[in-house]
């Protein structure tokens, strides 16, 4: 077992978006941004614009977020592949971390459930009322849990791009590499939650404002929704592109993978 040392994984990080910055950049590009801009032009599956095209787009750019992450994964661990070869691993292994993810969420919902229940009896917070928004102090607890579950958990990406098995072994192989390192990863997923939510806020109350000024109110197929969706798409591509490089130098370093050296050759494609 691997120790981990988070400055070394970003020094190691830093140096792969130097040296392949634009491979990498361009899966994010093509598995990212593009879904992005297509679901700004149908609108999101909410309200009034929840279409059935809409709805497709919108599982289809979950997924393919999740295959890119998978990529980038593969190419920033090594040993040396082609970016074809990085974007295929991405899709055949793509169901297998959504299986991960349904299994977690399903066991975070249940814990989430009974600390509710057990808090609501206690009189420190109130259960959500049916039909109505849930609470403040709900969604912190289903935040705080995202989080320490995720510290953990969040090692199935890298193990989907070089590791055989099926989502069982992929969460057990995840507690085995995670469970002596937990306080240093949860640091790692908090300040990725951190970073999100200030790029989120940028986008939604600094760009948004700018654009919905200039451009109007981002409707389905409007330019203001396209921008705001091309906007949109080019940050998460980006937070991508460092989180997911970030999280597979974490992964060489607890799973002792001290000879594979992330290289590039060519696109592939």
């Amino acid at each position: 077992m691997g120790r981990l040392s988070l400055s070394r994984a970003w020094e190691e990080t830093a140096a792969i978006l130097v040296r392949e910055g634009g491979l990498l950049s361009a899966v994010a590009l093509a598995l990212i941004v593009l879904p992005q801009v297509f679901l700004a032009v149908v609108g999101l599956p909410i309200g009034a614009q929840a279409t059935l095209p809409a709805q497709l787009i919108y599982i289809a750019s979950v997924l393919l977020s999740f295959v890119a992450q998978i990529a980038i994964n593969r190419l920033a661990i090594g040993p040396s592949v082609t970016v074809r070869e990085a974007i295929a691993q991405g899709f055949m292994r793509v169901v297998s971390v959504f299986a991960v993810l349904i299994v977690l969420a399903l066991v975070l919902a249940l814990v989430a459930i009974i600390l509710t229940m057990v808090l609501s009896a206690a009189g420190i917070m109130n259960l959500p009322a049916a039909g109505k928004p849930p609470t403040p102090s709900f969604v912190a607890l289903l935040i705080t849990l995202t989080g320490l579950f995720f510290a953990i958990f969040q090692l199935s990406f890298p193990i989907a791009a070089v590791e055989t098995g099926n989502p069982i072994r992929m969460i057990s192989r995840s507690w085995q590499l995670a469970r002596h390192h937990y306080l240093r990863l949860l640091a790692f997923v908090v300040t990725v939650f951190i970073g999100l939510g200030l790029v989120l806020i940028a986008t939604q109350f600094g760009l948004g404002s700018v654009i919905v000024l200039f451009l109007g109110k981002p409707e389905p197929g409007s330019l203001s929704a396209l921008v705001l969706g091309l906007i949109a798409g080019v940050i998460q591509a980006a937070f991508t592109v460092v989180t997911a490089a970030m999280l597979a130098r974490i992964y060489v370093q607890l799973a002792g993978r001290g000879d594979a050296q992330p290289s590039v050759p060519s696109s592939g494609i």
